[in-house]
């Protein structure tokens, strides 16, 4: 396996470098979704959540992620699905456009993150 530069997109797909994700990990990311923290947890709870149509439950998880981690994109980008999901496609055009917003501020995403949030937001607000 190829090991991974700090500087260069995580292989978990969260959209980070390598060095603020998971470089410090227990165990070195292979693709799919996580389990690397109580974050991690939490945050993928949403869309499991989604696919069993469980909606209300997946607001509750979104707002324990904005509520536990506000520094972090994951509540942010989390309601963007739930709302989407939902069909409520302003709200979730708000809500990708604010994860493009903290992934450029943040400067440790890959821009094809960011673009990926600003075309949801653009394609949901139509």
């Amino acid at each position: 396996m190829k090991k991974t530069g700090r500087n260069q997109s995580c292989p978990c797909g969260s959209g980070k470098k390598y060095k603020k994700c998971c470089a410090n990990a227990p165990q070195p990311p292979t693709g799919g979704r996580f389990y690397y923290s109580d974050l991690d947890q939490l945050s993928n709870q949403v869309p499991e959540l989604l696919d069993q149509g469980k909606f209300d439950e997946a607001e509750k998880v979104c707002e324990q992620l904005q509520q536990q981690y506000p520094e972090q994109i994951d509540g942010l980008h989390r309601y963007a699905e739930l709302y989407e999901a939902k069909g409520m496609k302003r709200q979730a055009a708000e809500y990708y456009r604010r994860a493009a917003a903290f992934a450029i501020l943040d400067g440790g995403f890959a821009e094809q993150t960011v673009e990926t949030f600003k075309r949801k937001a653009e394609k949901l607000a139509g």
